[in-house]
């Protein structure tokens, strides 16, 4: 047994220190969200910077345009578009490689994983100074371009698609797909995109997308420089042309045109009116078509869910059902094929009698081979038997008469009763 003794203790002139009780959670390291918190801000600053980029509208201009022409399967958003190129996802390896088919020669590895940025490095390499500006980021050596690439800023990400998608125009299928286009008078409201409106001065605005994407209202502002060297340079990061996607979805594009009707220019108060009148319906219609899909989808999902749910029973197998027909044509086949069927049947019969009838005679003709051979063999019977026999006869057909004679006075009497 254990017995718990108390500490003595020493009486001195100091006081006692005090110990320090070690808690058991002090160990305890406590996870918050603070991490979390911080991926959403830095994918939330991302999203932002590339919404700032004119290359963003120009990509996924080029995509409403020629999206036909580059993937019929490939379907993004504008979010899923933005996000791939933060993260580096599949939509982005999907985007990339269907506009990498479109550039001959194409490579047969392009499906394999991240093969595709190796061949990308290897396309735009030497067209690189015609399609964009600076020298390339990252280029082909021996598979390190693959984490090159993936470390790359969002923006870079973007330069690299936006030079991919300048390469893929010009090849001979898109230039063909522009003819056929323009020969429909489709010009100017497919290939050329014209603002709403802006101030006259500095500020357009500019309505792109379709129901694939979405739809954006964007913002450009050109501030002209007095530099020499920032004329040149106009389209470069260090001139003072800014690009901003004002609207993403009906409320701001709402609050975009509220605020547009309610300014003292009448530039921008007619600008406002364009967006209430012409691009606000578009995006209504938008967002019902998908509030419905995702409405249907929830459906499917809830469904899906009470099936799984319930016990799995053993049911009987479906009936097929022959769908009906209404035409002269396939009524007389039907009879046709009836009247073949009955006449099938009859021949089946008169075959199987034939073949009845020939085995009886055979059996007849051996049964009658067999009593020659048995009278044949037979032996002479005598007179003596004879006479015997002929008694016999003679004593049995009185009886049979008698029986007859019985037999009809039973049918009287019956015929008589029932009377």
């Amino acid at each position: 047994m254990v017995t718990l003794r108390r500490r003595t203790t020493v009486v001195t002139g100091e006081p006692e220190p005090k110990l320090e009780e070690k808690r058991p959670c002090d160990d305890l390291t406590i996870l918050s969200d603070d991490s979390d918190d911080s991926d959403d801000s830095s994918s939330d600053s991302a999203v932002k910077q590339l919404r700032g980029r004119w290359e963003l509208a120009s990509v996924l201009n080029f995509l409403n345009v020629f999206g036909p022409l580059v993937s019929d399967k490939l379907k993004l958003t504008a979010e899923e578009i933005e996000m791939g190129l933060i993260k580096s996802d599949i939509n982005n390896a999907q985007l990339h490689i269907a506009l990498l088919k479109g550039i001959p020669p194409v490579n047969k590895s392009l499906d394999d994983a991240n093969a595709w940025i190796t061949v990308l490095c290897k396309k735009l390499a030497p067209w690189w100074p015609w399609i964009a500006e600076g020298e390339i980021p990252v280029t082909a050596s021996k598979g390190e371009e693959i984490s090159e690439y993936q470390e790359l800023d969002p923006t870079t990400r973007l330069k690299f698609l936006k030079a991919l998608c300048e390469l893929r125009v010009q090849q001979d299928d898109a230039r063909s797909y522009i003819q056929e286009n323009t020969k429909e008078g489709d010009c100017d409201s497919h290939f050329r995109k014209r603002k709403l409106g802006g101030d006259g001065k500095k500020t357009s605005y500019w309505f792109d997308g379709n129901d694939i994407q979405g739809y954006r209202l964007y913002r450009e502002v050109n501030e002209i420089s007095k530099s020499a060297k920032a004329r040149k340079n106009a389209c470069s990061d260090k001139s003072g042309f800014c690009w901003e996607i004002e609207a993403t979805n009906l409320d701001e594009f709402q609050r975009v045109a509220r605020k547009l009707l309610s300014s003292k220019a009448s530039s921008l108060a007619a600008t406002g009116e364009m967006i209430e009148t012409e691009a606000i319906p578009i995006v209504e219609k938008y967002h019902k078509k998908k509030e419905r899909a995702m409405i249907k989808k929830m459906k499917q999902e809830r469904v899906v869910s009470v099936n799984f749910s319930r016990l799995i029973r053993a049911t009987r197998a479906c009936r097929n059902r022959i769908p009906a027909s209404y035409t002269y044509d396939e009524y007389d086949k039907m009879i046709d094929d009836a009247v073949e069927e009955a006449e099938e049947s009859d021949r089946d019969d008169e075959e199987g009698k034939e073949q009845e009838s020939a085995s009886l005679g055979s059996n007849n003709s051996s049964e009658g081979n067999k009593m020659k051979s048995t009278e044949d063999e037979a032996p002479e019977i005598s007179n003596e038997d004879l006479k015997e026999n002929e008694k016999i006869k003679e004593e049995a057909e009185p009886k049979e008469e008698f029986t007859a004679k019985n037999r009809l006075r039973q049918r009287l009497t019956r015929n008589s009763a029932l009377c």
